[in-house]
């Protein structure tokens, strides 16, 4: 079965295409179907729910026919608990931050001198999926449970992944994809959405 995703980020849609394949699905970009890139309306800065559930009837409207599922995802720390979170992606542009590195970088600067009872973090993710007949199923998990010390890289450029531990020890990113799908929040909040939907074999 094949789902479109409403996203313009490439990075996120390959990891999303590599956890929906485990699942037995078809993940391709809205751009590759509609031959072209669109302009997503302003996000909601409180609301991962109405953010995931606009991006999906936002390119239901242009695609009717077909299955389209959207992200967003929050990162949210236990030692800064008024910052990032729904905001995240914005205030790592406020601070004049680019790419992976630089962003890793200064989280790992920020997290220097926290004690390991405060290192506590994780993603939140929330899921739409619309069906062609306009049916919005969504739902959330987390991944990830507290912040390393260090980098944990994987053999793809992980960004926040590699700093983020899971329940293993392992960070998100180090994980092959048959692994990190039980504890990254996008495979999980997958799984919990198409069993929700009725989708799950």
């Amino acid at each position: 079965m094949r789902l479109v995703f409403a996203s313009n980020n490439k990075a996120k849609t390959r990891e999303m295409a590599k956890f929906t394949k485990l699942f037995g699905f078809d993940l391709v970009s809205y751009v590759d179907v509609l031959g072209e890139k669109l302009s997503f309306p302003a996000e909601s800065t409180t609301s991962q729910k109405e953010n995931a559930e606009q991006k999906a009837l936002f390119i239901h409207e242009h695609l009717p026919n077909e299955w389209v599922l959207a992200d967003d995802t929050g990162f949210f720390l236990e030692a800064f608990p008024e910052r990032f979170g729904v905001t995240a992606s914005r205030e790592f542009a406020s601070l004049g931050l680019h790419g992976n590195e630089e962003v890793n970088d200064y989280l790992l600067d920020l997290y220097k001198d926290i004690p390991d009872e405060q290192r506590g973090a994780y993603f939140l993710s929330t899921m739409a999926l619309c069906s062609p007949d306009g049916k919005v199923t969504v739902a959330a998990e987390r991944g990830g449970v507290r912040m390393a010390r260090e980098l944990h890289p994987g053999p793809d450029l992980g960004g926040i992944t590699d700093l983020l531990l899971a329940e293993n020890g392992k960070s998100l990113s180090e994980m092959p994809v048959e692994e990190a799908v039980v504890y990254h929040d996008r495979g999980r909040t997958f799984k919990a959405l198409i069993e929700k939907a009725g989708l799950s074999k």
